[in-house]
């Protein structure tokens, strides 16, 4: 299936997103074109935006390439500077929280990939929360006493399974 320039959808969050993260554009060409194993995104970020909370997947492979502009990552061990030809890797497992900010005068953009497990934990150390994925729901907690934050529908299929994953022990 062609997709061509335009025709990915815009990511429906996008109002809610900007409120909290800063203003961005998110191009899910993944969705367009009938995906389910992966997700496959081009973002950009006006220049103060960041993609999301600083975070890390239990079972998901992210992969990130710099297309455009100078983004800034926030990992555990600091901030490093990525610009155009650069890509950030993060195995799924691996508690590494990231994130992505643009810290230039300029918009930048970069194509994101992840996996699409249908069971996922996914931390947030800075604001003491954890989500869990489960099939075609998700629940967010706070890690301080397990209370529930909100829960939802998700909005992508999640096929993928690994048996016997960290992620099937959800509580």
């Amino acid at each position: 299936m062609i997709i061509r320039k335009g025709q990915p959808p815009a990511d429906p969050e996008a109002e809610r997103r900007a409120e909290h993260y800063g203003a961005s554009e998110r191009l899910r060409y993944s969705d367009a074109g009938g995906l389910t194993q992966f997700g496959a995104h081009v973002e950009t970020l006006q220049p103060g935006s960041r993609s999301s909370e600083r975070h890390w997947h239990e079972e998901e492979d992210e992969f990130l390439y710099m297309l455009s502009g100078e983004a800034t990552v926030i990992e555990d061990d600091g901030p490093h500077l990525l610009p155009p030809g650069d890509a950030a890797c993060w195995p799924a497992g691996a508690a590494n929280a990231h994130q992505v900010v643009n810290r230039s005068g300029a918009p930048c953009t970069y194509l994101i990939f992840g996996t699409r497990m249908a069971h996922e934990v996914i931390h947030y150390p800075d604001v003491e929360k954890v989500g869990y994925i489960e099939g075609e729901t998700w629940r967010l907690h706070r890690t301080d006493d397990g209370a529930l934050i909100m829960e939802g529908k998700t909005e992508q299929v999640r096929p993928l399974t690994w048996w016997g994953s960290m992620a099937n022990r959800v509580p």
